[in-house]
């Protein structure tokens, strides 16, 4: 009877047997040869494809995720549907110059989309070093980042993720407009070169001892008139001469001044402390508060909002729901948390869904809001 294959799919660079042996098939009438050892990936991953197995590459996912990125950003312009936006490439190699980029939105198209557009760009492109990630999650996550799993970050390489850094961001002072760098979220830990042309950038615009690696794109939005939404950045925008680099250094002074004085009104007030931006991102700080069971923080691009759920609660005691304004946790039928929807107002800025989660850890559940900017929040709820 004919012989039938077995259909499976298998990372490219999984483990595979190490004495891993294939058997030569006979031409024709001819004999079988002596098994033969497959000693490398590539050997391996073509004796498995010659034998039905599908083998799924970074390339290969890097692949379906421009397929469907294209699919969601139409290629073809279509006057009063959809509008061009350029942005610009900055590449590691400093032999490369830099590179004209666009990219067609639709018309309404509203808050910064290339993080999403760029996601495709980081998928791949080394494999990530472990014990540096886990150091790094440690110092940051104390004891629960020793939890940090090789999966986990393979997941990351493999899906691709956009960290943005604002150079500028939007003020009354600079038309409303923001600059930022789009980079790799975990370039350094998959070892790319680092990237000195972006490091200059951002020392011109004041932030100094920052380090960034691999490729990275510059972009713009516009702010005002809400909605948020992309506009032009051009090749010639990264120039020295540029007006809104030569007032960058100093609209990032007085938005960390300004910052600092907020600061310290709420602090006046009471019932509000403050956080620090984070590494590389200056010295300001930003608000955060407790409420009901509950306290919060923020960093550029999200909100974390920590939820009492007491000790012993696990995954499936806990149900939550995710709006653009509104957001629920409920554990054991209970709710524990609910800013929006049948308890306005809603939350004091919208988030993105799709790209919000929530975790266990010690009884607690921590919710992770994605902001659809990064515009500071003064509170977690709107002003009513």
């Amino acid at each position: 009877s004919p012989r039938t294959r077995s259909r499976h799919i298998v990372r490219a660079g999984s483990r595979l047997p190490g004495q891993f042996k294939r058997s030569k098939m006979p031409e024709d009438d001819a004999p079988a040869t002596e098994d033969e050892e497959l000693n490398t990936p590539e050997e391996k991953e073509a004796w498995l494809r010659a034998h039905g197995v599908e083998i799924e590459s970074a390339e290969d996912r890097r692949k379906k995720a421009e397929a469907a990125a294209a699919a969601t950003h139409p290629l073809e312009h279509v006057e009063g549907v959809t509008r061009r936006v350029k942005y610009v490439r900055i590449p590691a190699d400093d032999s490369e110059p830099f590179e004209q980029l666009e990219v067609i939105l639709a018309h309404d198209a509203a808050g910064d989309q290339l993080p999403d557009i760029l996601r495709p760009r980081f998928i791949g492109g080394g494999a990530i070093n472990e014990k540096m990630a886990r150091e790094q999650a440690i110092r940051q996550l104390g004891e629960n980042g020793a939890a940090l799993t090789g999966a986990a970050l393979e997941n990351a390489s493999a899906q691709g993720s956009t960290e943005t850094f604002a150079l500028v961001r939007p003020s009354s002072t600079n038309g409303n407009t923001g600059v930022y760098l789009y980079l790799d979220e975990v370039g350094m830990l998959k070892g790319l070169a680092p990237n000195s042309r972006a490091v200059g950038l951002a020392r011109d615009c004041g932030f100094d001892g920052v380090q960034f690696y691999g490729d990275m794109f510059v972009g713009r939005v516009q702010a005002e008139p809400s909605p948020m939404r992309n506009v032009d950045f051009a090749v010639a925008d990264i120039s020295v001469g540029s007006e809104w680099l030569r007032a960058a250094a100093a609209e990032n002074y007085r938005y960390n001044q300004s910052m600092s004085e907020l600061q310290a009104a709420m602090k006046d007030k009471g019932g509000m402390t403050t956080i620090g931006f984070g590494e590389g991102s200056g010295d300001g700080e930003m608000p955060k508060g407790e409420g009901d069971g509950y306290r919060w923080s923020q960093t550029d691009d999200e909100v974390e909002v920590v939820v009492d759920a007491g000790e012993g609660t696990k995954a499936k005691d806990v149900w939550a729901m995710f709006r653009p304004d509104h957001v629920k946790v409920v554990v054991n039928g209970e709710t524990k948390f609910e800013v929006g929807g049948d308890k306005p107002p809603g939350l004091f800025r919208k988030v993105r869904p799709d790209d919000c989660t929530w975790t266990i850890e010690k009884g607690k559940v921590v919710v992770t809001l994605q902001k659809t900017d990064e515009q500071l929040w003064h509170d977690l709820v709107a002003v009513p």
